[in-house]
């Protein structure tokens, strides 16, 4: 079994390209200073989920770790020690591997063999006491999330595991012991040019060492299973029989070697990696944290099945502001686009609100489908399955020696993201085809902003094409402005019918 903290099933995750137009990279970095957890926390929020299960896997997870002290710190300290075994581990067989450019005869790759063997067997006790470790951590929590107690209960069961045991049994003969402490039975089997096929051990039995070993594997008789016994066939005239008996022993003890590493491999794999995936949880928690600082609420969003096609918050703040210590000072607004609704167009001023507006939207979404709570005091929202934005304010970059105007470089843009639209996206744009005439750029948009509904997709316009909302009146989009009060600046409000 594989363990993860961020998905419970495999599925396939949004397409998003908003997180630099929603400046969430640049909010992300200025809320948690360590670049390496920052830039994980992204590329988790870049993949947004778009099964229920998987979010409320991960909303549970989050508000264990948000509601139990300790719990988070815990559990990484132990994990990130836990994916430390395997490097150790390889260390450790470079260790006892034959130095490059060594005189290697049969009794001495015996020897470094055995240690492969004795390094191997090392690690399957080291990992069942993780195991042992982290299920008594969680038992001392009371955790209620589905990812934690199946993995609470897991270690509990393992620690019954007959085969588990088992391998501990067969890695604690070799750990502490030489060749020169077992008795070997090893069956051979030749080819009909009495060429060795097969080499295996077949039976093994500890000893008080006597006289050599290697001289007593010779003296031990199989019992008649169909395998040919050892002797000193396989020597040329002349030879010392014990060479053949290091050789056959080293190849059999080899492949001990292998199966333990292919089976300690497998049950190490449980946990492998679980330090990185809480790096996101850290992250989360940092920024849950500069949440409450501020004064902003925080509400785990309802999340509703992509059909019901709904966006609705109250009291919706943004990322940017909270990053910026400002959280408290920003003015919270409402939203709601039901399934009727084909999307919003927002008018108003230069910096009064719209873009704010439309990345606190935006970015309520996207940590909403991350299983993390949003900035609001509540939020209800459908399932997108692609995020897509244009910010014609925000710097482009053109080729070198392009000569195309503005507006046919963002109509070439625009033209790219309705190719790529899928079912139930949201897009997201700020003041596109500002830099062309009301007139054109009027009439781009709203044939733009027609067929949009055709592909079962929400729009959110924030624009200063104000003869745009006369055309779209007859449509069933929102309209809305910005407050023009000075007390009530960056308020949104929705247009009367």
């Amino acid at each position: 079994m594989k363990f993860s903290l961020l998905s419970k099933n495999d599925g396939q995750s949004a397409v998003c390209q908003i997180l630099y137009d929603l400046s969430i990279d640049r909010a992300v970095h200025n809320l948690i200073p360590d670049s390496r957890r920052a830039e994980y926390f992204l590329s988790v929020l870049e993949k947004p989920l778009t099964d229920r299960e998987n979010i409320r896997f991960r909303q549970e997870i989050f508000t264990d770790f948000d509601t139990i002290p300790g719990l988070a710190d815990a559990l990484q300290l132990l994990f990130h020690r836990y994916d430390r075994i395997k490097s150790d581990w390889q260390e450790m067989k470079l260790g006892a591997a034959p130095s490059r450019g060594a005189d290697i005869n049969p009794e001495a790759l015996l020897e470094h063999t055995f240690s492969s063997l004795k390094v191997t067997a090392i690690f399957p006790s080291t990992i069942v006491s993780f195991f042992t470790s982290i299920g008594d951590t969680l038992e001392q929590y009371p955790i209620r999330s589905e990812g934690l107690t199946t993995m609470r209960d897991w270690c509990r069961e393992m620690g019954k595991n007959e085969a588990l045991n088992e391998l501990l049994e067969i890695s604690q003969r070799f750990r502490y012991q030489t060749p020169d402490c077992f008795d070997f039975t090893v069956a051979v089997k030749l080819d009909r040019a009495l060429r060795l096929s097969s080499c295996d051990i077949a039976g093994i039995e500890e000893h008080k060492a006597e006289t050599s070993g290697l001289a007593k594997l010779f003296a031990k008789k199989k019992e008649d299973d169909g395998s040919l016994p050892v002797t000193a066939e396989l020597s040329e005239p002349g030879e010392d029989p014990g060479t053949d008996a290091a050789f056959l022993l080293n190849e059999a003890l080899s492949r001990i070697d292998a199966a333990l590493t292919q089976v300690t491999n497998q049950v190490y794999e449980a946990f492998f990696g679980l330090s990185t995936e809480m790096m996101f949880y850290e992250a989360a928690l940092l920024y849950a944290e500069a949440a409450r600082k501020d004064g902003v609420p925080l509400a785990m969003p309802t999340l509703l099945d992509e059909t019901a096609d709904r966006i609705a918050a109250k009291g919706l703040r943004e990322l940017v502001l909270l990053s910026g210590g400002n959280g408290a000072k920003t003015v919270p607004n409402d939203l709601t686009l039901a399934r009727e609704h084909a999307g919003l167009l927002v008018k108003g001023l230069t910096d009064s609100g719209k873009t704010v507006y439309l990345r606190a939207i935006g970015a309520a979404q996207l940590f909403a489908q991350a299983g993390l709570p949003v900035l609001a005091e509540s939020a209800e929202m459908s399932i997108r399955h692609g995020f897509f934005s244009h910010f014609s304010s925000a710097e482009e970059e053109f080729l070198a020696g392009d000569t195309a105007g503005r507006f046919e470089q963002e109509a070439k843009e625009i033209a790219r993201i309705l190719g790529e639209l899928r079912p139930y996206s949201l897009v997201l744009l700020n003041e596109t085809f500002q830099t062309t005439s009301y007139r054109e750029g009027t009439e781009s948009m709203y044939d733009i902003l027609r067929f949009m509904p055709k592909l079962k997709t929400k729009y959110l316009f924030v624009t200063h094409l104000t003869r745009l909302f006369g055309y779209m009146e007859s449509e069933n989009v929102i309209l809305a402005h910005t407050s023009e009060d000075p007390k009530d600046k960056y308020r949104i409000l929705v247009d009367q019918a």
